[in-house]
């Protein structure tokens, strides 16, 4: 037994009628209270009736009624209004603490659901509920994918919110470094966010209408300048020697950006060569973003090809064959929902404009759903994303519920541990 599932049984009221403290008094619970997450008591602001009484206080729960003792609850300030002590199992009969009484939830727990709980944490398959996760009820599925898109999108806003923040509230500085950080995709997320903070996005404004300049800066800055293989490669060289020495600047180590088991369309060469190419054909690209009124236009706005000598090439000095390398629509929607959407947010806050949510509601639903391992695992049990809305959540739900053993947060795992 934890007492992470004493406190859910607690929380959800799953226990069996015609409860008695350890004193024979009949109680029944009206409010069961808040889970506090903070230092005190488990529940605060619970509604309990002992007898023809009824008490409002806060709830303490342990394994072992002993468990007061040793966590020394007795000494602390914060334990003074207590109103229930409820344990799993009483170790102390007939020496409870004298100032509450105490609730042993043994006797009315039914050990079917401890059972059904060890199954799922024991479990090896993809998610601990596999064998059972097509019995949950459809609303329950999708309300559970509602709070696991809030959480993502709200855990995603909160680390740009630190970039802001850094960044003295500069909304374009910091959103350019969030979507030069999302062109390296999960391989090269360090070194492109090195990158953009090497390289300021007033510093490349002064070269937007000169591409050239704009890839020597970033081919450079990237470390991929060090030597040249061809001709294109050592004018860029020649070119970032200069601008290197005019802006003082230092390039970051060329050992961080990984090439091996990525798809040549990938390559941080080709990220880098059309992420130059939207710097140097956009302005203003946040609020041209915020200001869209459809996906289509987003699309169109994030639109970039590399230059012509990427045509032939996907790494310095070694030709291909001839293929323009343009930014995928897959690509650009991850962009869009890695970078735009999570600014939309930020940036309504900022200006105090209401209205974000239902836009980024609809953009998700206008968005098709990622291609990943996770989605086709999914599929495996079921259940088609029918757009980027379940899609992200169904990402948040594997990596932030599933993959933990969550089951006890979780409304798919309640449903299950409590159907009949």
């Amino acid at each position: 037994m934890t007492e992470s599932f004493v406190h859910y049984l607690w929380k959800n009221n799953l226990l069996k009628p015609e409860l008695q403290t350890t004193s024979g008094q009949p109680i029944t619970i009206i409010q069961p209270g808040i889970h506090n997450e903070d230092a005190g008591p488990d529940f605060i602001q619970a509604i309990i009736k002992i007898e023809d009484e009824i008490w409002a206080g806060n709830v303490e729960i342990h394994l072992h009624t002993s468990d007061w003792y040793k966590h020394g609850h007795e000494k602390d300030k914060a334990y003074q209004n207590i109103i229930l002590h409820a344990v799993f199992e009483n170790d102390l009969s007939g020496q409870e603490p004298k100032e509450f009484p105490t609730l042993e939830l043994k006797p009315f727990t039914d050990p079917c659901l401890w059972n059904r709980y060890q199954t799922f944490l024991m479990s090896k398959d993809w998610i601990p509920c596999a064998r059972n996760f097509h019995e949950a009820f459809p609303l329950t599925t999708h309300s559970m994918l509602e709070i696991s898109l809030v959480m993502r999108l709200e855990r995603k806003i909160e680390e740009i919110s630190k970039i802001v923040t850094l960044n003295k509230n500069n909304l374009s500085e910091a959103f350019y470094i969030i979507l030069t950080r999302n062109f390296g995709l999960k391989a090269n997320i360090q070194p492109f966010e090195l990158l953009a903070r090497s390289l300021p996005l007033n510093l490349l404004a002064k070269h937007k209408g000169n591409l050239f300049q704009i890839e020597a800066l970033m081919f450079g800055q990237a470390g991929m300048l060090a030597e040249a293989s061809d001709d294109y490669q050592r004018k860029l060289k020649e070119e970032f020697h200069f601008l290197k020495n005019k802006y003082h600047l230092t390039p970051i180590p060329v050992y961080l950006w990984k090439f091996l088991r990525m798809r040549p369309a990938s390559f941080p060469t080709i990220r880098i060569a059309q992420l130059a190419a939207l710097i140097n054909t956009s302005s203003h690209l946040l609020s041209k973003l915020s200001e869209c009124n459809s996906l289509i236009e987003m699309e169109e706005l994030l639109a970039c090809r590399a230059s012509n000598y990427w045509d032939t090439h996907y790494r310095f000095g070694e030709i291909s064959a001839v293929r323009p390398k343009n930014a995928g629509k897959d690509f650009i929607h991850s962009i869009i929902i890695n970078s735009v959407i999570p600014f939309i947010h930020i940036q309504a806050v900022y200006t105090g404009k209401s209205g974000h949510q239902k836009h980024i509601e609809n953009l998700l639903s206008d968005l098709p759903p990622e291609n990943n391992q996770i989605l086709r695992g999914w599929e495996t049990l079921g259940y088609k994303a029918k757009d980027a809305f379940e899609s992200q959540a169904l990402i948040e739900l594997k990596t932030h519920y599933c993959n933990l053993k969550r089951c006890l947060d979780c409304r798919i795992g309640h449903s299950l541990l409590t159907q009949k």
